[in-house]
């Protein structure tokens, strides 16, 4: 009879602590909420040439660190070169026919003095013969020269003037040729720039389809560059819409990957997306009939990675992970 009472006892301890367990999970679960459609997301960076060539070099491996200012491919650069050489010498012509109107220019300003001068010497001597024919003091010969003289000298002047006008009309279309020879070169050099494709971010090389010999095309890609670090990476955490109740922008996350699953990585709730998978659906579900069923739906969170357990940049875009975010923690900003 003892025994019996006693097996009764270890099978009540036994469904006791079975349930304080279930229990302590339960609750933990509450606070802790926790899921495994968590996959690590980052930015891609695809990397085209922005002018068609050839590939004279590929620079690069793939699956190889990168720094910020490495090339990644040259394109041959002679098409580049001649077009350079093209601009300079137009930009040389221009520059040239510029300085020669602006010599005729200073020629017909002086032209236009000296008529100026003449017209005035010619106009004093018609005055004094008009007062000495007044007077009947000379020939009228002499009087009808001046008068002559002074109209010639006018005529003189204001057809100077005119060309001088038109010289500098002419000016003006000189230098607008200069800037557009300018702007023509400066366009040349940069597209020689191009000829050599550098990186601008810290990553790793991947999907790299260039080859040597290969003609490209403008916004073909090459390869891309995957930033592992800092906020180029993240983790995306799908939550069910019945486990975001006390979850809050600012907590903090734990996460797991299933490569290995010993190593806990620290995060924190960045954002939580505006609406679920379904919402931004390309079919989204039409739930206007009579056989609705009821589907818990998934929120995307994103989890911002804590750099200090990422240094060695051992996470990687798409790896499974298992996110769990303490709701008891107060929320933290980015500086926090």
């Amino acid at each position: 009879m003892a025994r019996k009472w006693i097996s009764l006892a270890v099978i009540l301890v036994v469904v006791l602590a079975i349930a304080a367990a279930g229990w302590r999970t339960w609750k933990h679960s509450q606070i802790h909420p926790n899921t495994e459609d968590a996959y690590v997301s980052g930015d891609v960076y695809a990397v085209s040439s922005r002018i068609p060539g050839t590939l004279l070099t590929v620079d690069v491996i793939e699956n190889r660190e990168i720094r910020p200012g490495e090339v990644i491919a040259t394109l041959d650069p002679r098409d580049a070169d001649t077009q350079v050489e093209q601009a300079e010498t137009a930009l040389a012509e221009a520059r040239a026919a510029l300085a020669t109107r602006r010599a005729e220019i200073e020629e017909k300003r002086a032209k236009t003095a000296a008529d100026a001068s003449r017209l005035e010497l010619a106009q004093t001597n018609l005055a004094r013969y008009t007062e000495l024919n007044r007077k009947n003091s000379i020939p009228r010969a002499r009087y009808d020269d001046a008068v002559a003289a002074e109209s010639v000298a006018a005529a003189d002047h204001e057809a100077s003037q005119k060309a001088l006008a038109a010289k500098e009309a002419d000016l003006g279309v000189a230098e607008q040729r200069v800037r557009v020879q300018e702007t023509r070169l400066k366009n040349a050099r940069l597209n020689r720039s191009y000829c050599t494709i550098t990186t601008t971010v810290d990553g790793v090389v991947s999907k790299l389809t260039a080859t040597a010999g290969q003609v490209v095309a403008p916004g073909q890609p090459l390869c891309a560059i995957v930033p592992l670090t800092g906020d180029h990476i993240w983790v995306e955490a799908n939550f069910k819409e019945t486990e975001l109740t006390h979850i809050r922008v600012g907590q903090p996350a734990t996460f797991r990957t299933d490569v290995n699953p010993d190593r806990a990585y620290t995060g924190r709730v960045e954002s939580i997306s505006a609406g679920t998978g379904a919402a931004f659906a390309l079919l989204p579900a039409e739930n206007a009939t009579g056989n609705w069923v009821k589907i818990v739906q998934r929120l995307p969170v994103r989890i911002a990675i804590d750099p200090a357990t990422n240094k060695d940049r051992s996470l990687r875009l798409g790896l499974s992970v298992k996110v769990e975010v303490d709701t008891l923690a107060s929320p933290k900003g980015r500086d926090g």
